[in-house]
């Protein structure tokens, strides 16, 4: 008989080592407790309604604070590692120490990050749809900054070949990133928890 596959949602861009990371650890945590799991990305919004509806299994890897986007989902309770997240800009003037210092810059960020929506005194927060769409607005200048994962702003810094003094990137925050689980898989919570309690950092998301 085949095993059922348990398809698990992300929405990260595909394109950045972050995802690359959270595919490799889920397959790990789903190979130890001897079952078979995908990763696919999907736009946020979308990821979070299939969540819910127990369409996935489960979305990875997500901040803390999505709990309040997702209140029928359950969270792996250990971390499954960290992401770092940092402002991409045009402008060397725009020197940020917390989000407080945005205030009045248009700045994107990518639909769905609870961490970043949470900031509500943020007067020209834009969401856009995926970290891609987030960084172009600023290598086109249609905006001031992009609040981003490190490794793919970094990533893509490359591949445009930008020249130093161009764009600038600043470290913005350092945060455990967790697993959670649909309703439908809630029973999979302490099996996973008691995985990743025995893993070592360097096997799990540190970008």
């Amino acid at each position: 008989m085949q095993r059922e596959i348990l398809r698990f949602s992300s929405s990260l861009s595909e394109a950045g080592e972050a995802f690359a990371d959270s595919k490799i650890l889920l397959e790990k945590l789903c190979r130890q407790s001897g079952l078979s799991c995908s990763l696919t990305a999907y736009p946020p919004g979308r990821a979070v309604k299939m969540l819910q509806d127990s369409e996935t299994a489960g979305e990875l890897p997500r901040f803390e604070e999505f709990q309040n986007l997702a209140p029928a989902a359950s969270r792996v309770p250990t971390a499954l590692g960290y992401l770092s997240f940092s402002l991409l800009t045009h402008d060397k003037n725009i020197v940020v120490k917390s989000l407080a210092d945005l205030n009045r810059h248009k700045v994107f960020y990518v639909r769905g990050n609870a961490a970043i929506a949470a900031h509500k005194e943020l007067d020209h927060l834009i969401a856009v749809g995926s970290e891609h769409d987030c960084a172009y607005m600023v290598l086109r200048k249609v905006g001031d900054a992009c609040i981003m994962t490190k490794s793919l702003a970094l990533k893509m810094l490359e591949e445009i070949q930008a020249t130093a003094g161009s764009y600038y990137l600043q470290d913005l925050f350092f945060k455990p990133v967790y697993l959670y689980l649909s309703p439908r898989y809630q029973y999979l919570q302490d099996i996973f928890d008691q995985k990743l309690r025995n893993m070592r950092p360097e096997e799990k998301i540190a970008q």
